[in-house]
């Protein structure tokens, strides 16, 4: 059995061996390059821009402005500013050149005319209406009220209340690579290279305004640096290359610098949360009433990730009185989306502080608190109708508390030699594998190698290992004869690729589902092949026996006998067809749980420094444990960088401050810490390989264990984050 073995990634050869092929590694003749000219001032009204001296530069093929397409949740100036600018950064003139030098050399000579408008920056701000940020259109441009019980008296009823501003700092996703994509036109279609997690979703998306003046779009992923959900959506800068491509008949190639990508490049989190929450003595949590502000930036395609929030702040506690109070407000920054966890970080990062600031008001240990309210019997819906389906939340707590009690020990011994330490944990549970389905195609090839495509789209997770271990477990065939393929629309009918933590237990289970398939063809062609009723065979270890005749045939024999006597006639009923392909969706989304154990210490200075670190889930069926705890370490690495050092900066004029990596806090190798991770299996999802996801709970129970931490350590209630060095000095 593959499954459950820690099994090295299959598909790193061709990167550690340096022939990974990434969009700016591709090139074709006559391939043309663009430079983006974009705005340097966050709110105007746009004039007039004078691009007669950047056409007569040389080298330089055209010049585009003023392009807008009309797409759902996008500005009207989108995706150029026309007659608005909204945010700094965004995209003005467009300048094709025969290379980038050239382009960029050109676009300095593009004359801008604009008047100056008041932008609005801070959400708060933005709420109040006194200045239109985008486009004369009420700033709030999205609410909606999730309400349980009766919150308001519960408050009114109860013996503790708390009242804190939460705030959750917008960061930079970060991806290894930034953006990138090269479109090429050939024969009145184009062929989309891309930087990208749903190939099939981008070409849908192009299509939308793009299918009028093209026959048809191939979208293929290149090799992609990383993504964390920030190259998941439409982007400007994809519209713009399709174009200029489609205008110029060429192959046309856009790729980010650095700064570039971080001022274009959708931001995440960008939450603030006004919360009253009420306790009894005994510690029961009587209400939570959140003010939920969302900083949409210059778009309203980010509404989502308050309704998760939303929806999920109750979390693995039983708490019946509970409002959420939603507001997407305009500003004039970078639109908002979808960065590891989406939503869930900050409803745990929330209700977190909540348990642990309301433990303290009832003078309750943290972990005996949160034992008195959470969830005992599952499934469970919570009151804003999320369905928790399975598992053990208690006892997930309680192998955690033990690290926690340890931890706590040696906090103890570190105060007691005069160190500021201190120990935080969390509890977490999640939703995830976004459906609505995905896609897989197993084959079975002349030489009995299998062919899996996956309608997934991974881009360094591991799934292709994952996927053909399950694939190599059902066929009973070694991994070595199992390659897994995906990213490309001309090679399976429909998809939508890789977020939400799905690829495995959807992507895997169509490729299951795929290979039961093939078997059950398998048997119909080996009862030819052996002259036998196909309902006296059975399929085991890779062979179609016959119990009663003793014969027998492999998989690779048949796989042989199909692709045989070239030339001559195919004299057998059953179609001689290996190959079938599966699409696999579930009725629910599923929910992974875990609990993280930090201990932290401060310096003199406030340098908050991680010496120990813990982290237990219930993902289900664990199909590979060398993988997952691969997606935990870069996890809670992440989730210790969005505590303590990530955060953008806009200043005054809304010029991005933290615009490069000189001034953005990101964790490199020397801020690494030991983690230990751990795992059980008892919340099974109800798929038929019954896993659940892992690719983003260590970024939501990194965060409030962090943070927790470092409060007991320097003594100071913490409800922000990154945690400054100077508050916590």
């Amino acid at each position: 059995m593959y499954v459950g073995q820690r099994l090295k990634r299959k598909e790193d050869l061709k990167f550690l061996t340096g022939e990974g092929k990434y969009v700016d590694d591709l090139a074709f003749p006559g391939t043309l390059d663009i430079f983006i000219l974009r705005s340097n001032v966050s709110h105007a009204r746009l004039t007039k821009i004078d691009v007669r001296d950047a056409l007569n530069f040389p080298g330089v093929e055209g010049v585009i402005t003023g392009l807008n397409f009309k797409l759902d949740n996008r500005p009207r100036n989108f995706p150029m500013a026309k007659d608005e600018i909204l945010y700094t950064g965004q995209p003005l003139a467009v300048i094709i050149a025969k290379d980038r030098y050239t382009a960029a050399d050109a676009a300095e000579l593009i004359q801008v005319d604009y008047e100056e408008l008041p932008s609005v920056l801070d959400p708060e701000t933005s709420l109040k209406n006194e200045i239109r940020a985008i486009e004369d259109k009420d700033n709030v441009g999205y609410k909606k009220v999730y309400s349980a019980g009766d919150p308001e008296n519960a408050i009114k009823d109860s013996d503790v209340v708390i009242d804190e501003k939460i705030e959750i700092s917008r960061v930079y996703p970060g991806a290894m690579e930034p953006r990138g994509i090269l479109s090429v036109y050939q024969q009145g279609s184009l062929t989309v290279y891309a930087s990208t997690q749903s190939p099939h979703y981008m070409r849908k998306f192009l299509l939308s305004v793009l299918g009028d003046k093209v026959n048809d779009i191939r979208v293929i992923q290149a090799d992609t640096g990383g993504a964390f959900g920030s190259k998941l959506f439409p982007y400007a800068e994809d519209f713009i290359t399709a174009y200029a491509s489609i205008v110029t008949k060429r192959p046309v190639k856009w790729i980010a610098t650095r700064s570039e990508d971080m001022k274009s490049t959708y931001h995440g989190r960008g939450q603030i949360h006004h919360v009253k929450a009420g306790a009894k003595k005994d510690g029961s949590i009587t209400a939570i009433i959140d003010d939920l502000i969302l900083d949409m930036g210059a778009a309203s395609h980010s509404t989502y990730l308050a309704d998760i929030a939303a929806t999920m702040l109750p979390a693995a506690y039983k708490i019946a009185n509970v409002k959420v109070n939603v507001y997407g407000v305009y500003t004039n920054k970078t639109p908002l989306d979808q960065y590891r966890g989406a939503g869930r970080p900050e409803a745990t990062f929330v209700i977190e502080r909540i348990m642990d600031i309301l433990s303290d008001e009832v003078k309750m240990d943290p972990i005996d608190f949160r034992k008195k309210n959470l969830v005992t019997s599952l499934p469970y819906k919570n009151p804003l109708g999320i369905n928790f389906e399975s598992g053990d939340f208690i006892s997930l707590l309680q192998k955690s508390e033990h690290v926690y009690r340890e931890f706590e020990r040696k906090a103890e011994e570190l105060r007691m030699k005069g160190i500021r330490a201190g120990v935080g944990l969390s509890f977490y549970v999640e939703e995830n594998n976004f459906g609505p389905w995905e896609s897989a195609s197993v084959r079975v090839r002349g030489d009995g190698k299998i062919l899996v495509v996956i309608g997934a789209a991974p881009h360094g997770q591991g799934d292709g290992t994952a996927v053909a271990q399950i694939v190599a477990d059902e066929l009973g065939v070694p991994i070595e004869d199992v390659d897994v393929i995906w990213g490309d629309t001309a090679i399976i009918g429909e998809a939508f690729g890789t977020y939400g933590s799905r690829s495995l237990t959807l992507a895997g289970n169509a490729a299951l589902l795929a290979s039961r398939k093939v078997k059950e063809r398998a048997k119909k062609l080996a009862a030819q092949f052996l002259k036998s009723d196909v309902q006296e065979l059975e399929y085991t270890n890779g062979k179609v026996v016959n119990p009663k005749t003793g014969k027998q045939i492999s998989l690779k024999e048949i796989a042989s006998k199909v692709t045989e006597n070239l030339g001559g006639p195919w004299v057998y009923k059953e179609e001689p067809r290996l190959e079938s392909t599966a699409y696999f969706g579930m009725d629910d989304l599923t929910h992974p749980y875990g609990s993280h154990v930090a201990l932290v210490a401060v310096d003199e200075t406030g340098k908050p420094k991680v010496l120990d670190y813990y982290a237990v889930d219930d993902i289900g069926k664990v199909v590979n444990p060398l993988l997952a705890e691969g997606q935990v370490r870069g996890g809670v690495i992440q989730g210790w960088g969005e505590s303590v050092m990530e955060e953008m900066v806009y200043d005054e004029n809304g010029n991005l401050i933290t615009g490069s990596f000189a001034e953005y806090g990101i964790p490199t190798s020397m801020e690494t810490f030991n983690i230990k991770w751990d795992f059980v299996e008892v919340g099974m999802s109800s798929a038929p390989l019954p896993a659940k996801g892992i690719g983003e709970g260590a970024t939501i129970g990194t965060p409030p264990a962090v943070v927790r931490a470092l409060e007991r350590a320097v003594g100071k209630r913490i409800t922000s984050i990154p945690v400054k060095m100077d508050n916590i000095y």
